[in-house]
């Protein structure tokens, strides 16, 4: 590159200095300097400048040709080119350089492996710190998705945790299972029959996750007399981000910290002084920490932060400032953490290293008819936003630079059907029931289960309604729009309003609002029977939601050796996303809240006890507008 200014030495960077021979030696004219005359005082100083001039000749000479060039070399490239054509030319030249030395020396494969793993885990720090914000739930087919449900014999699935492909679930009977999520993307596989093994049938692959490890209970642990394990129900588990360490929390107190590949349980913890209804890891190991962060909730009002490395697991703080029940906890970012306390209707971000903490109140106004008790569920959007939901059903989107939500949807998951009025009053004669139950109104169901995928614009939830429900976070994360629920099919295919206004109007018009008979359009599973009364069809999940995780179908998520797990073959990666939440007839936190669906045409539902994976894929029209040019005609034209 030429020289600039810049760029050459300092002792170059000299400029000539003026020619001052002719500025006074004095401030007053006609008077030598040190008495001397006029004459005598010209002439020193005429003597003076010729050999100031004789010692900076090779110093001017430097400077001159250095000026020169640069001018020629900036008149060269400012011929009618910009910067960015010059930035653009200098890229081209260092991919040209890039491109010989790989056709001289070849690559090596394993290089080649190394940089994709680095340049993914730069992504996730980018999706986790913000710098990342993919618009990609619009792109999504929710509507299609398709399901596996699978369980083991337990009783309701209080929780679930993933680390891809494998699954953890917890249930109310003190059982912790270890599932194997199956690769959709996997061909059918063929078996061979026979003795000369001529005969070969297809096998369908496996689609339900596999039953790897359960514990239950008190185990053995080697080395010490003392057995561990949950003596009540497990509430909550958390996998940590190396997937090496998982945690659970229960009724009985306990915090227990699990080896992942065994499921052998590896420290016991018992500082809170309560059931631990909440845990989280941070997503990211920190520098600056010896270990994985996680935070834990607990109805002892605290958030307890561990750190868990193989050198040993140790207990590290407790935060103070809930005035109820902590019911659920997520991590922000390294040292930072968002978690609500039921009735004391409050969202708090901590910040530990500052030992400072930021209070969000979720208290409804008086005009909305049903006002908000509990804060229930968070889920966070790294760095700066969160969801949380409440027992009346809204869901609100959090700055931490606002107090109040940016942007609240009532009624989320909609109202509870009312009962038949022999079942609302104890009067025998039907009309004396409907008289006594005519003031009764539908309760809305309050969001169960929270959470979102970093990086992204995707938000979901979980009730007791029988659905998964979608939502997608605008560009600037100020609103919410609602995508329909997960896996309805037709039912959950409704249009889309082309603006935002229209879209927020028909959101928020709900039966029972405003004197309004109109369902809402997110709604479209609720229907009207012939007779005029209000119907609900065959729910998709029978169950409560208690939890749900998800994550992005990526090489990566698939086990070595497995089709798909190699970046090269394009066609044989798995695309979409990956939902799994724990089902159950009862709710996680008690059994005031049991699962009952008697009032649809069908056969009546009680629920069900176990989990179910959702497979979202691209929808067509995104998957072409994304592989345009090696999408192939029909007939090979």
């Amino acid at each position: 590159m030429s020289s600039s200014f810049f760029t050459i030495p300092a002792s170059q960077r000299k400029r000539k200095r003026e020619d001052r021979a002719a500025a006074p030696a004095s401030k007053k004219r006609g008077v030598a300097v040190n008495g001397d005359d006029e004459e005598t005082s010209t002439r020193r100083r005429q003597e003076r400048d010729e050999s100031i001039s004789g010692s900076e000749s090779d110093v001017d000479e430097d400077i001159s040709e250095s000026a020169v060039s640069e001018d020629e070399s900036i008149s060269d490239s400012d011929e009618g080119e910009t910067a960015a054509e010059r930035r653009l030319k200098l890229a081209e030249r260092y991919l040209e350089n890039i491109r010989e030395e790989v056709d001289e020396a070849g690559f090596d494969a394993a290089d080649l492996d190394r940089d994709i793993i680095a340049e993914r885990l730069k992504e996730d720090v980018d999706e986790a710190k913000g710098r990342v914000f993919r618009q990609i739930a619009s792109k999504l087919d929710f509507a299609g998705a398709s399901h596996t449900f699978f369980r083991a014999d337990t009783l309701s699935t209080t929780s679930i945790a993933v680390h891809p492909p494998y699954v953890y679930t917890v249930s109310k009977d003190r059982t912790l299972v270890k599932w194997e999520l199956a690769n959709p993307s996997l061909p059918e596989q063929t078996v061979t029959n026979g003795v000369n093994g001529t005969s070969k049938h297809p096998r369908p692959v496996r689609k339900k996750p596999k039953n790897l490890k359960f514990v239950k209970g008190l185990q053995k642990v080697p080395g010490s007399r003392e057995r561990q394990g949950h003596t009540g129900n497990i509430l909550t588990v958390a996998v940590s981000p190396s997937g090496k360490y998982v945690a659970t929390g229960g009724e009985d107190r306990k915090l227990i910290i699990w080896d992942a590949e065994t499921l052998t349980p590896m420290k016991t913890f018992t500082q809170h002084r309560a059931a631990v209804s909440g845990l989280s890891f941070t997503r990211h190991i920190s520098a600056n920490s010896s270990g994985e962060q996680l935070f834990s909730g607990s109805f002892d009002r605290t958030i307890k932060t561990w750190s868990l490395s193989g050198g040993g697991h140790a207990y590290v703080e407790t935060l103070f400032g809930h005035q109820d029940n902590v019911t659920s906890v997520a991590s922000m970012m390294t040292d930072q953490c968002v978690s609500v306390g039921a009735r004391d209707r409050t969202a708090r971000l901590w910040k530990v290293v500052d030992e400072t903490q930021l209070v969000f109140r979720g208290e409804s106004s008086k005009k909305e008819e049903y006002q908000t008790n509990n804060l229930d569920c968070v889920a966070t959007i790294p760095p700066t936003h969160f969801v949380t939901g409440s027992d009346s059903g809204a869901l609100s989107l959090w700055s931490i630079h606002k107090k109040k939500p940016l942007y609240t949807i009532p009624l989320a998951h909609g109202l509870d059907p009312l009962p038949p009025p022999e079942e609302l009053s104890s009067e025998m004669d039907p009309k004396t029931a409907a008289h006594n139950s005519r003031f009764v109104r539908r309760m809305p169901r309050w969001i169960t289960a929270l959470t979102t995928v970093p990086g992204t614009d995707i938000v979901l939830s979980g009730s007791w309604d029988g659905w998964i429900r979608a939502w997608r976070v605008s560009e600037d994360k100020k609103m919410i729009y609602p995508l329909g629920p997960v896996g309805g099919g037709s039912a959950a295919s409704h249009p889309t309003p082309s603006t935002p206004s229209l879209q927020l109007k028909q959101t928020l018009t709900f039966d029972g609002l405003g004197g309004s008979d109109a369902m809402a359009v997110d709604h479209p599973e609720d229907l009207t029977a012939a007779n005029g009364t209000k119907k609900e069809p065959e729910p998709l999940l029978k169950g409560v939601v208690n939890d749900i995780a998800a994550f992005e179908r990526r090489p990566e998520t698939s086990k070595p050796g497995q089709l798909g797990s190699k970046s090269k073959d394009k066609k044989a990666e798995p695309r979409g996303l990956c939902i799994v939440a724990a089902l159950g007839k009862e709710h996680r936190l008690g059994r005031w809240k049991c699962f009952r669906n008697n009032y649809y045409d069908g056969p009546t539902s009680q629920g069900r006890n176990g989990a179910v994976v959702f497979e979202v894929s691209f929808s067509i029209c995104a998957d072409a507008a994304a592989d345009d040019d090696t999408a192939a005609a029909p007939n090979g034209v």
